[in-house]
């Protein structure tokens, strides 16, 4: 037995574990024998260890598998394994960084053991470990895998070197343990367990992660079958089929109740039988169509075999699969092209079991054999109407071209060219595939972002290449001259362009103004057209209606009739909305005079509160004027009784002036002096003081002294008396003689202004008097203004109120008003529409010619613009020329004008080349028109290992070309076609791009 460490195991080592084995199917040695290969053996051996290096007993030599460059596994080898992950049926899986996996049946997570090896076998990139598990669960052959990239081994335990005390179930070895250790941390389920678990997080490929511990991951792949994404926070059924230390792999588990068919489908297991599959509508070899016919042998299908069908809707789909049943058979297609339940579909069978098979899409809504047919005879047709068809002389035919060329059918010159005035005839329909193929090679160059360099300067091709290279954006061109060593010599070609990039890009400037125009200006007139053009078809589309109903209804004055009673309900309408009118211009009217009245109230209401508040505040002045002069009067009053009693006692009475008053109050008793009132009567009495001077021309009154008599506030002051004449003029005396008697003990003193102020008292009392009199008049026109402003605030509330029932009426008028306007409306657009049928009918033969083709139209609309715009818009590009050579003389102005011009004509198309480096021209792709024309062009591109697109004619070299089209190189006709459709291809496939690329920005910045 023989014995291999798997750690030594690398994909760039050999080791070879015996000496002398052979290939089991070949008597040749298995490696080459002498002193060189032996010493290289030697070495290999002695990389492992002698432990593990071990003969088998019998000495025959075991079954070898080589993978790929990597070191050599033989059946019955010995090999040292831990066993890292845990599958279903309590089998091991030991893996490697190497790619080599070793499946150990009844072993335990963590365990070390040594493993014999049983079986070696290969497997697809896109099988998993199940597949192997199913292989030796039904022990058949390995060799049918043979040939694949991942390599799998099953082996037998011999012993365990290790063992873990694990939760799960116990190993079935009775070998001895030599190491016993205790997991860290026991593992919460077991392969096969169904559960239920929370998805906390998303991993990559929106793969659901659930913590079940802090240390135990489940991860839950997409379900690819449903539409429904997983996300955060959803409540799966799971079931675990794969175990390992820190996690486990678990697949969405569907019940048998929900989906009984999908949860035992797998489109490897060879046991599933169609019977399984009878609730499934699929397509079978009956039907009707023959694009759907399906024609399937009764052994089974054929690999590689192709089907044309249509998917049925209610085909079941599992994971990345679409499953059908074709007669009796299970089919499962992998999901691709967008294709979608109920398209036509080809198919073609990539693997094939007893009662199953696996396929793949291979096209979408396919054509049939007559579709194919019709197409290829339409596009030589159109091959031969642009001229394709016709090569060069028969003469100047080049060999390597014969097989492009038409042969004789028959007669004599059988199998020899077809000549037409001594010229071959081209194969279109060679043509045709080889156009095809390169159409398909250019747009995957196209769609990985290539440029191209269209080449061509024979004069039917100069301007269409020109065009077709503008037209697709990201192609240069060629079409006066190719110089030698454009390519090859690029960094004098660059000193050449930098002279002429100015000028053109003020031309390029200028041109793209023109163009902008131009382009609004057809936009504008298509619009035109085409709105022309649908109202012609909407006219035929009604007079062709109409022209049905007339021949409907037999009677002729059908028409007449509807017309003449629509016009009477229109006039019943005109005459109602009339009289309506004239009712609503009265209503406006009253309203208008009702809103004036309402006006001129409100003014005068306004004005009279205004007049009220001023009376109030006149009425308040007047009444504290009139309290404040009978505070006066009574003062003075007073001063008159005091005088009056002092002068029946016998006492005189002394007015002294404010000043000498003061001196004299130290000095006598404060009972001979009458006292001073505060400072604010006193005030006032000077201004009532000041009031009755300003006032005695306009009052009918007398003076009247100190001493008056019979004084009342109520009635009228009485006549003065001779005793007060007299005593007031022995006052005057007295006081003029104050300093001689002062020391007298019947003396009363005062002051002068209380002296004085006692001969204003009647002024007073008149002056009250005309306040009575002025606040009793007020009062009453205050009392009148707040009966007025009443009655106002009465008339107003009524007129309001009329005003809203107007308004009212007016609401309702303006409803029942747009009532009978629209179904004034509607009976005008009968009355419109029965015109436009009389009309209809006196020019529908004039109107069935008006409907032209799209195609007819775009063409006047081009010549209308070329014969009207185009004059107007051009635009003389010499003058860029002069605007440099402004400040140079004439001769050195035209030397430099002709350089310009040779280089712009040289060099005009390949000035963008300029950004790109020397190592960044190969990258281009040439298509050339002309090879012989352009064999500088040629040599050059072979140099650089550019890819070259050749039109070829009967003269041209096809080797030289990577992807040749064997057509007319000569015809404008047939350059024309081919640039067109090289051009739709190149822009096609560049949206494509720009779609892919957006659609990957956006997801790379979802993710991040």
């Amino acid at each position: 037995m023989n014995s291999v460490n798997p750690s030594n195991l690398s994909p760039t080592q050999d080791s070879y574990i015996s000496n002398s084995q052979k290939e089991p199917n070949s008597g040749k040695p298995f490696k080459k024998t002498g002193p060189k290969a032996n010493r290289r053996k030697e070495k290999s051996l002695s990389s492992i260890s002698p432990s593990t290096r071990v003969t088998k007993e019998n000495g025959t030599a075991g079954f070898r598998q080589k993978i790929q460059g990597r070191a050599l596994l033989a059946v019955g080898d010995s090999v040292n394994v831990k066993i890292t992950a845990k599958g279903s049926k309590n089998i091991g899986i030991s893996e490697f960084s190497n790619g080599l996996t070793i499946l150990v049946p009844n072993s335990t997570l963590g365990d070390r053991v040594q493993v014999e090896i049983q079986k070696i076998f290969f497997a697809s990139s896109s099988s998993r470990v199940s597949t192997a598990i199913s292989v030796l669960k039904q022990k058949k052959s390995v060799n049918s895998l043979s040939g694949s990239s991942k390599k799998y081994a099953i082996g037998k335990i011999v012993r365990t070197t290790e063992k873990v005390r694990s939760s799960l179930s116990p190993s079935s070895s009775s070998q001895t343990t030599v190491v016993t250790q205790s997991m860290t941390n026991e593992i919460p389920v077991t392969v096969g367990q169904v559960l239920t678990v929370t998805i906390s997080k998303l991993g990559p490929k929106n793969a659901g992660l659930s913590q079940l511990s802090p240390n135990f991951t489940i991860i839950v792949p997409p379900l690819y079958s449903s539409n429904k994404p997983m996300k955060v926070g959803d409540k799966v059924s799971v079931k675990v089929t794969k175990l390992k230390k820190d996690y486990a792999f678990a697949k969405v588990f569907i019940p048998q109740s929900e989906n009984s068919v999908l949860s035992s489908l797998s489109p490897l297991s060879p046991s599933v039988t169609g019977e399984q599959f009878s609730d499934l509508n699929v397509v079978s070899g009956s039907s009707s169509s023959p694009s759907t016919m399906v024609n399937v042998k009764k052994d089974g299908f054929l690999l590689g075999q192709k089907l044309n069908l249509i998917l049925p809707k209610t085909a079941k789909s599992f994971s990345k699969y679409v499953v059908i049943v074709l007669n009796g058979q299970l089919v499962f297609v992998k999901k691709a092209l967008g294709v979608k339940l109920g398209d036509h579909v080809r198919i073609q069978i990539t693997k094939k079991g007893s009662n199953f098979a696996v396929a793949q899409f291979l096209k979408r809504n396919p054509l049939s054999k007559t579709e194919k047919f019709f197409l290829a005879k339409m596009t030589a047709k159109q091959m031969i109407e642009s001229g394709m068809h016709y090569g060069e002389k028969a003469i100047r035919c080049h060999a390597n071209m014969r097989g492009y060329i038409w042969l004789r059918k028959k007669g004599k010159h059988q199998n020899r060219p077809l000549l037409k005035r001594g010229r071959h005839i081209i194969n279109v329909l060679k043509t045709r595939r080889c156009f095809q193929k390169a159409l398909k090679i250019l747009a995957k160059y196209a769609a990985k972002g290539k440029t191209f360099l269209f080449v061509g300067t024979k004069k039917p091709a100069a301007a269409l290449i020109a065009r077709t290279a503008l037209l697709s954006k990201t192609s240069f061109f060629v079409n006066t001259r190719w110089l030698g060593g454009m390519l090859t010599n690029w960094k004098t070609i660059l000193k050449s362009i930098a002279q002429i990039r100015p000028i053109l890009k003020e031309k390029q400037r200028m041109i793209q103004k023109i163009l902008e125009k131009r382009q609004k200006i057809k936009g504008r007139l298509l619009l035109k057209v085409n709105l022309l053009r649908k109202k012609s078809k909407k006219l035929l589309l009604k007079g062709k209606d109409f022209i049905v109903q007339i021949e409907q209804n037999k009677k002729k004055a059908s028409f007449i009739q509807e017309s003449q009673t629509l016009i009477r309900q229109k006039s019943m309408l005109l005459t109602k909305n009339q009289c309506f009118i004239q009712k609503y211009s009265e209503l406006m009217l009253k309203q208008q005079k009702i809103r004036k009245q309402i006006l001129l109230l409100e003014r005068k209401g306004n004005g009279w509160i205004a007049q009220k508040q001023i009376l109030k505040a006149q009425i308040l002045l007047n009444q504290k004027k009139l309290q404040e002069f009978r505070q006066l009067f009574l003062i003075g009053q007073e001063l008159m009784k005091v005088q009056k009693t002092t002068q029946q006692n016998g006492k005189t009475v002394w007015a002294l002036s404010y000043g000498k008053l003061t001196k004299m109050t130290s000095s006598l008793d404060e009972h001979w002096m009458i006292p001073n009132p505060s400072t604010a009567v006193l005030n006032k009495m000077i201004q009532t003081m000041q009031l009755s001077f300003s006032d005695l021309s306009s009052l009918d009154f007398t003076v009247q002294p100190l001493g008056v008599t019979g004084v009342n506030v109520n009635g009228s002051p009485s006549s003065l008396s001779k005793e007060t004449k007299e005593m007031n003029g022995s006052n005057r005396a007295k006081s003029e003689t104050t300093s001689a008697s002062t020391n007298e003990k019947n003396t009363i003193l005062l002051s002068k202004l209380l002296n004085k102020f006692t001969f204003f008292l009647p002024f007073i009392y008149k002056y009250m008097q005309i306040l009575i009199e002025r606040l009793q008049k007020k009062r009453a026109m205050y009392m009148t203004l707040s009966k007025n402003i009443e009655e106002i605030r009465f008339f107003l509330a009524e007129k309001r109120n009329k005003e809203k029932q107007m308004s009212a009426l007016f609401t309702f008028m303006e409803e029942k008003f747009k009532k009978q306007q629209s179904v004034l409306t509607i009976l005008k657009t009968k009355l419109k529409g029965l015109a436009s049928e009389q009309r209809l009918l006196k020019f529908l033969p004039k109107l069935r010619y008006l409907p032209t083709s799209k195609a007819k139209m775009y063409e006047t609309v081009e010549l209308l613009m070329k014969k009207f715009v185009d004059p107007k818009l051009s635009y003389p590009m010499e003058q860029i020329y002069d605007q440099k050579l402004k400040f140079t003389s004439k001769k050195m102005a035209a030397t430099r004008k002709q350089k310009w011009q040779r280089l712009e004509k040289y060099f005009g198309g390949v000035t963008k080349m300029a950004k790109m480096k020397k190592s960044q021209i190969s990258n281009n792709v040439a298509i050339i028109v002309g090879q012989r024309e352009e064999m500088n062009a040629v040599r050059e591109c072979k140099k650089l290992g550019i890819k070259m697109f050749t039109i070829v004619d009967t003269n041209c070299n096809p080797k030289l070309a990577d992807h040749i089209i064997p057509a007319n190189d000569d015809s404008r006709n047939s350059v024309k076609y081919i640039l067109e459709k090289m051009l739709i291809y190149i822009r096609l496939a560049q949206k494509l791009r720009v779609k892919v690329l957006s659609r990957r920005m956006k997801s790379s910045s979802l993710r991040n």
